[in-house]
């Protein structure tokens, strides 16, 4: 498997190397946690995006269930290409690293759960 160090993912929503999400998980479990690390609700084109994301977390998840390092690969160098495409908006490069931090946990985390079957 690809060789993530939680400590390269600048994200506050991992806490001391672990989730605090268990993927595969629900957009409105996911919305929860990161109100909850706002301190406010999210607005509501904010839950649709969020929303669809977490469907991606989850997929992402599903690949590491299957063992299957090249899916991950391919949906990072995508983000790699948004922010490539986006290189002097930090803000989406804020959002695509959290993404980016959430997919690895999700895939780390099916992978997990693959290997202790």
């Amino acid at each position: 498997p690809p060789d993530f160090k939680m400590e390269e993912i600048p994200m506050e929503t991992i806490h001391t190397g672990a989730a605090a999400i268990t993927f595969p998980t629900t957009p409105e479990a996911f919305i929860a946690y990161q109100e909850q690390l706002i301190g406010r609700r999210l607005k509501e084109n904010e839950w649709e995006v969020t929303a669809a994301w977490v469907e991606v977390f989850n997929l992402s998840y599903e690949g590491g269930l299957n063992q299957d390092c090249d899916i991950l690969v391919k949906v990072l160098d995508k983000l790699d290409e948004l922010m490539a495409r986006h290189e002097y908006h930090e803000g989406v490069h804020k959002f695509a690293e959290a993404c980016r931090a959430w997919m690895i946990e999700a895939w780390k985390q099916g992978a997990e759960r693959s290997a202790s079957k």
